[in-house]
């Protein structure tokens, strides 16, 4: 006799068979039977977040350092309406996240349920479509496991993102046949061989080549043959802020950032003229050309690789576009570089940053921290930035070298994003140390979920920049126009507040205080609380030329 198992039962067994071992999430009513399911599979962990976009975060976190599928539960109504921005941001950064939430049982549907989510009421569907991969609701029993495995096909199809599935409270205790599926549903790209030889001789014969990598180029194996690419054309190489430390930082062929929180050597290169123009796994957004700087182009070629064909062209018109995965086009690409050619010579003079700013009063500056995070944090280090002024000076000063990992979540730019996914990345990569550095504003919108580390033991390091005011919209809006006003916040001592939720807290004030508490080997979770002197802050032509569109709009009108 086939088994039967309920349908919240069988959808569990089909996330442990993608490797799921963590879900993150807030329980209620409507997602019960998830819950309950959870009960008969101890091997996966269940995260219980302070909120639902923290959830998101978290999970997507966890997605980034594994590879396996971020998974989130939530209730019905505000437990889906919480977790929008967090799908949002999973989707603009192409993370492949899950989000399950509970429904009201199908026979309340259309008679004003308390939290009712289905079309009679708030419609989730419709609310997640437009930010997801795949969305619906499980109307039937019977199918529900095999709705999930297309799921999360679509997940990683192609350019990865998040998906929704909607589950009523009666459809997930329902008690169906299991149905056992052999196989299963890979996408694959047919790389063209001629138009890879074709980019390949274009950058071979190129006299002042760029390569410009997005975060597209993130994983190990993309980032190998962007490294081998770069050296076999003697090709410098530009990431977008996204990408910072897809490249190594310490290569004598990085150049830095074009975008917000750039470098000029990158600017200096650019109007010196560029006759092959690679790009790859990159968006070109506002934030990451300088608002569509017109710099950007290739006298010979403008040439673009992109798994999503609608990205290709997007924003400037290419010479040729070559779809597929980055490090399998590339990978081909290498498959026709020529024998032996002419050394290049050294292309550029490296990438140059801006010089030191430090503060009149002597207290410490965003900059004097970053600059000893280069020197006492460890090689393979994990970095993620959260929204704020900080961000330009981590994008600009932070070195990032082979080993290690830098995140920011700028499709979207939610605060809050570089806090939480900083959780789950510390979940993922273990022994690996997890430092996110963020602003006091942040902290105060996402910073419940520390105690969520400490409840379970990840020892992520949080960096507060304690400024006492929203310093990026402060100095943005000086800066646009000429006067802002009052965004500052009262002090608020952060180390007490991670003190009371079981974990460790430090203010820091002087140089000395702060290299001692990055050299300590973190055991828990931690929040080092530096006072900074707001003034300070990183200059330059890039610092808020992506932002003036806001302002003037794209032509700079």
């Amino acid at each position: 006799m086939t088994q039967a198992q309920t349908a919240a039962l069988q959808m569990i067994d089909v996330l442990r068979e993608y490797g799921v071992d963590r879900v993150f999430g807030i329980p209620g009513g409507a997602i019960s039977g998830l819950y309950a399911a959870l009960l008969q599979r101890t091997d996966v962990q269940h995260v219980t977040a302070k909120h639902e976009s923290g959830a998101a975060f978290m999970a997507m976190g966890y997605a980034m350092a594994t590879g396996r599928p971020g998974v989130v539960f939530t209730t019905a109504g505000p437990g889906i309406t919480n977790a929008l921005t967090g799908l949002a941001s999973a989707y603009y950064e192409g993370v492949p996240v899950v989000l399950i939430a509970g429904e009201v049982s199908r026979s309340a549907f259309g008679r004003g349920a308390l939290q009712e989510s289905a079309a009679t009421g708030l419609d989730a569907t419709a609310l997640t479509r437009s930010i997801t991969k795949f969305t619906a609701q499980l109307t039937q029993p019977g199918p529900a496991a095999s709705v999930l495995r297309k799921a999360l096909a679509t997940a990683y199809s192609g350019r990865r993102g998040p998906v929704f599935l909607s589950l009523p409270l009666d459809v997930a205790a329902t008690e169906v046949p299991v149905q056992p599926i052999s196989g299963g549903v890979r996408s694959s790209f047919e790389v063209d061989s001629a138009g890879c030889r074709t980019a390949m001789e274009q950058l071979s014969r190129a006299s002042r080549p760029l390569i410009i990598a997005g975060s597209g180029m993130r994983d190990r194996s993309s980032r190998r043959v962007l490294r081998r690419l770069a050296e076999n054309v003697g090709a410098p190489v530009v990431v977008s802020t996204k990408a910072k430390g897809v490249f190594p930082e310490d290569h004598p062929l990085y150049l830095g950032i074009f975008g917000f929180g750039g470098h000029e050597s990158v600017s200096d290169y650019l109007r010196d003229g560029v006759d092959v123009l690679l790009v790859c796994g990159a968006g070109l957004n506002d934030f990451s050309t300088n608002a569509w700087s017109p710099l950007l182009k290739g006298e010979r070629a403008f040439i673009q690789i992109d798994i999503d064909a609608a990205r290709i062209g997007r924003n400037y018109p290419v010479t040729l576009g070559l779809l597929g995965p980055g490090d399998a086009v590339i990978g081909r690409m290498l498959e026709h570089a020529p024998d032996s050619r002419t050394p290049r010579g050294a292309p550029t003079a490296g990438m140059r940053v801006e010089p030191y700013a430090t503060a009149a009063s002597g207290a410490l500056s965003t900059i004097d921290v970053v600059r000893a995070m280069n020197v006492h944090c460890p090689g393979d280090a994990v970095y993620t930035a959260d929204m704020g002024e900080h961000l330009a000076v981590a994008l600009h000063y932070l070195r990032v070298g082979e080993a290690a990992d830098f995140i920011t979540c700028l499709g979207l730019g939610s605060m809050g994003s570089g806090i939480c996914s900083a959780i789950g990345y510390q979940m993922g990569v273990g022994s690996r140390r997890t430092y996110a550095i963020c602003g006091d504003g942040g902290f105060l919108m996402f910073g419940s979920e520390f105690a969520t580390a400490v409840q379970h033991d990840v020892p992520v390091t949080f960096v507060i920049i304690n400024d006492s005011r929203l310093n990026m919209v402060h100095h943005g809006m000086r800066d646009l126009y000429g006067s802002t006003p009052d965004f500052s916040t009262q002090l608020i001592d952060f180390a007490r507040l991670a003190q009371s939720m079981g974990g460790e807290g430090i203010v820091i004030r002087t140089h000395d205080e702060l290299n001692d508490a990055l050299r300590a080997i973190p055991t828990r979770a931690r929040v080092l609380d530096v006072r900074v002197d707001p003034e300070v802050r990183l200059m330059g032509s890039q610092r808020n030329a992506a932002l003036r569109q806001f302002k003037e709009g794209p032509n700079g009108k």
